[in-house]
């Protein structure tokens, strides 16, 4: 077994990137943990997928661009951000990342030219499985690259598995040298100079649908676009290796981020699977909105209310504020401790196979308390940031 790592570790990393599927915090949770850096002193930046506007709010942002955008003064005081420390957020822009890599990798000016213009490249470069993700991995190389922060978060986007994130760049490479769209190449651009009638009956044929389908200008641009891409697939293959290499080095901490209840925790656990099976390191988990009790549940509130208990807590309502009704009221609270009790246990319950998992293989373990709304401003960015490093919290469970 592993030693256990700390969150206090796992920020001394080049890179953090939170995995897990949607609904569960983690963009948030990403802003958390790079907050708590820049507080630390370190330089950190935290790249989000699709954030929300009060996230944006919550950092003194009018909002997020594909540019660094360094914290207003009054925002870092807020935050407690210190003059060494330094934090920055940026959202991912899938079109604009892959223009950048086009004029990265296409020497040639009316070759790039005839890329960005091209409709298929357009449609493939922001709506193919596997683009945000391949443009999110080429963010974080981007930033290694420049030297400029200490800490780069990531926010990745929702996937059922992280290998979907990490294969994503061979996947589009796949896509392009598929034997499919390689059979499409020279025979679209045959098609329109010459027509389909000299080719192969079987090729023939499957051109004679796709023209009826698409029409003959699908055909032309999605055939210029693979002779023109063709020319920057090295580029792209080579960035590909260089990334996955780097995302699984040791300058790199995973952290699976899920919620408490029994759909997500069974997706977490589903999650670990897939990263046991590919042999993806994890550094830890993050349960986030789970429900606990402040200081382990309440004794016996999961049983039936007992006579002597009712009368004390009846005797102190009626101390506070008396009323004729001080025993009905008793008799209320204990009615909804039990109930919520007994939802905690059901978290406890629904988390218990990841804790288990976690203990086992070494993984850094933590679950944070369900809150009363979603973080809007910089005081609850700032209170979940100290929550989620309290040593005196960790890993809370009922007693």
């Amino acid at each position: 077994m592993r030693t256990v790592q700390t969150l206090d570790k796992i920020l001394q990393q080049r890179i953090v990137v939170c995995v897990g599927t949607g609904g569960v915090g983690k963009t948030t949770l990403a802003a958390a943990l790079a907050l708590e850096a820049s507080r630390r002193g370190q330089r950190a930046v935290v790249v989000t997928i699709d954030p929300a506007r009060r996230l944006a709010g919550a950092l003194g942002l009018q909002g997020l661009s594909a540019e660094p955008q360094s914290l207003p003064e009054s925002t870092r005081a807020e935050l407690g951000i210190g003059t060494t420390g330094a934090l920055s957020a940026m959202m991912l822009d899938t079109q604009a990342t892959f223009d950048g890599l086009v004029k990265k990798f296409t020497a040639e000016a009316t070759t790039r030219k005839r890329i960005l213009e091209n409709p298929i490249y357009q449609h493939v470069s922001t709506t193919l499985a596997g683009s945000s993700e391949y443009a999110a991995m080429e963010i974080v190389f981007e930033l290694l690259e420049s030297s400029e922060f200490d800490l780069i978060v990531l926010d990745t986007p929702p996937a059922q598995n992280a290998v979907d994130f990490l294969d994503a760049p061979n996947r589009l490479l796949e896509f392009i040298e598929s034997r499919l769209v390689r059979s499409l190449i020279q025979p679209a651009l045959a098609a329109g100079r010459k027509g389909f009638r000299w080719l192969e009956s079987p090729t023939r044929r499957m051109l004679d649908l796709l023209e009826g389908l698409v029409g003959i200008g699908f055909l032309r641009d999605l055939s210029e676009f693979l002779l023109a891409f063709e020319s920057m697939a090295d580029g792209f293959a080579d960035r590909a290796r260089r990334v996955r290499e780097t995302l699984l080095g040791p300058d790199c901490a995973f952290l699976l981020i899920t919620g408490a209840s029994r759909q997500t925790a069974q997706n977490a656990v589903s999650f670990l699977d897939h990263l046991e099976t590919q042999r993806i390191p994890l550094a830890g988990l993050l349960v986030n909105r789970m429900r606990l009790w402040p200081q382990g549940a309440p004794p016996g509130a999961d049983h039936p209310p007992d006579p002597q208990d009712v009368k004390i807590l009846s005797e102190a309502l009626q101390a506070i504020h008396p009323t004729p009704k001080a025993t009905d009221l008793a008799n209320s609270a204990w009615a909804v401790a039990s109930q919520y009790n007994a939802w905690v246990n059901q978290d406890e319950e629904n988390v218990e196979p990841l804790r288990h998992r976690a203990k086992d293989r070494g993984l850094f373990f933590r679950c944070l308390s369900e809150r009363d709304s979603d973080v809007h401003d910089a005081a609850g960015l700032r209170n979940l940031s100290d929550e989620l490093f309290d040593s005196n919290l960790q890993d809370r469970r009922p007693s």
